[in-house]
């Protein structure tokens, strides 16, 4: 005899709050490591392979957003890891989702190094990977997975305004 069973978990976990307090936790770590390497790259490698007194693939001016287009390649790593060690609910999903959201955002923000702008960075991807951990929640992955791209477009347009 075959035993049915139904499924009586709901379609959003729904809970303590510890995925999305890891989520930004991880988040500002991300946005830490951004501006760091961001400002590394561009002070001392990027920076200075662009404005020196010969032909370059990338101008002095663009440095800038080279060095963070690559500081976040490898601080999503780093947020990977932490997210994966939290044991948060589709980390990759979170990290994708934050990646494409906070692509070229934090560029013009890392031209002028003040602590304003450091604070901003760390703020933003706070935020954006506590959203997005939250958003990950969902249940039905095809739900989520169109959830989050929702969200990432409103992302993208605030950023553009």
């Amino acid at each position: 005899m075959v035993k049915v069973i139904n499924d009586s978990e709901p379609a959003v976990r729904f809970g303590a709050w510890k995925e999305e307090a890891s989520g930004l936790v991880s988040g500002a770590l991300v946005g830490l490591v951004t501006w760091l390497l961001t400002y590394g790259l561009s002070e001392y490698v990027i920076g200075q392979i662009a404005c020196r007194a010969g032909s370059s693939l990338i101008s002095c001016e663009s440095s800038v957003s080279v060095s963070a287009g690559i500081a976040l390649i490898f601080a999503s790593v780093v947020g990977l890891i932490l997210l994966v060690r939290r044991r948060v609910f589709r980390p990759l999903l979170v990290v994708l989702a934050a990646a494409v959201t906070l692509w070229g955002v934090n560029a013009s923000w890392l031209v002028e190094r003040n602590f304003v702008n450091f604070l901003l960075t760390v703020l933003v991807a706070a935020l954006v990977y506590a959203v997005f951990a939250w958003f990950a929640k969902i249940r039905q992955f095809w739900l989520s997975l169109s959830v989050l791209t929702i969200v990432i477009v409103v992302f993208r347009l605030m950023a553009i305004l």
